[in-house]
Formats: C-alpha cells, structure tokens, sequence
C-alpha cells in the first residue's frame, strides 16, 4: 500500500509494519470539521515499540478498537476517509494560491478576509434578486 501523509498524494510504496497494541482511550474531544480527536494511553513501550508507533505519525492508518472486558457484538464501521480538507479550508487554500500567484504586496489574512467579504456579498445580492 502506498505511503500516505494526511492530505498528500501517494508518492511512493513503502511496506510497514502493523501495530497491534492494548490500549485505553482516556480522552476524546470533539473538534470544529465534526471529527474526533482521541487520546490514547499504551503500556509502557520499549524504544524500539515507541519507534514504530512515531513511524506512522501523521500517515493515515485503520483503526479497530475492540473492547476487552466484555463480548462484542458487530463491528461499527465508519466508512469515511480521513484527511479530507472541508470546504472552508478548500476555500482559504485556493485564495491562498491566488494571493501568492498575484505577487501582491498585501498580508495573507487582509487579502484572505477582502476576498471573502466579495464572496459573501455576491451570494447576498443572488438572496435579494
């Protein structure tokens, strides 16, 4: 399978190694794009283990989490993918390509919150026709 990096394009095969490890969630927060964010705690690892874990940072892996203490009863499956940019952040990366394309002398963010407003305002004025 190709070597993935969250929002990259695959570039190149790399085989690696799968980790299969006990683990307790201690700690989910709920972010802005409707994801979660997951703290997880392991036993302790050795240098060698916490290697391979640091290896997959930032790659984008699967995950099973299978409770231990009791008998599952189906697998939940969450069919989405990961590392897709919401349609905020598509938006700001085009202005930003734009803005850098366009040479401008202007800070990112005027330039960012200018071109906004216009976008705002032209969709305004379809609301009033």
């Amino acid at each position: 399978m190709p070597l993935q990096r969250a929002g990259e394009e695959a570039k190149e095969v790399l085989k690696m190694k799968a980790i299969k490890v006990k683990v307790i969630i201690i700690g989910i927060r709920s972010k802005v794009d409707h994801s979660l964010g997951l703290t997880l705690s392991t036993p302790e690892l050795s240098t060698e283990e916490r290697s391979e874990f640091m290896n997959l940072q930032g790659i984008n892996c699967q995950a099973l989490f299978e409770p231990l203490d009791s008998v599952p009863s189906g697998v939940y499956e969450v069919k989405k993918e990961t590392g897709q940019k919401t349609q905020g952040q598509r938006i700001r990366a085009v202005l930003f390509i734009l803005w850098k394309n366009s040479g401008s002398k202007e800070d990112f963010e005027v330039y960012y919150k200018n071109q906004t407003e216009k976008i705002i305002e032209h969709l305004k004025g379809k609301i009033e026709e």
